[in-house]
């Protein structure tokens, strides 16, 4: 899975997110201007929670995840 979000008219952040294998681990990648972050976690849903702290951190919008869903990670 491959997205983007914009840190303003001039720079944008692309993530990536790929399975290593087909049952995990899985590989997210943040590809910011300034560098490039790789993380790995046991499950899709793991990530995707890091996925969204980090657009999060970046962008100053907080995150749109509830605490149950962190609490089943």
């Amino acid at each position: 899975m491959v997205s983007f979000f914009n840190l303003g008219p001039y720079a944008s952040v692309r993530v990536e997110l790929t399975a290593v294998t087909p049952t995990g681990p899985y590989r997210l990648e943040v590809d910011h201007p300034a560098k490039t972050l790789v993380e790995y976690f046991e499950t899709p849903f793991a990530a995707l929670v890091r996925h969204a702290e980090i657009e999060s951190a970046l962008s100053g919008k907080p995150a749109t995840i509830t605490p149950a869903a962190i609490a089943t990670v």
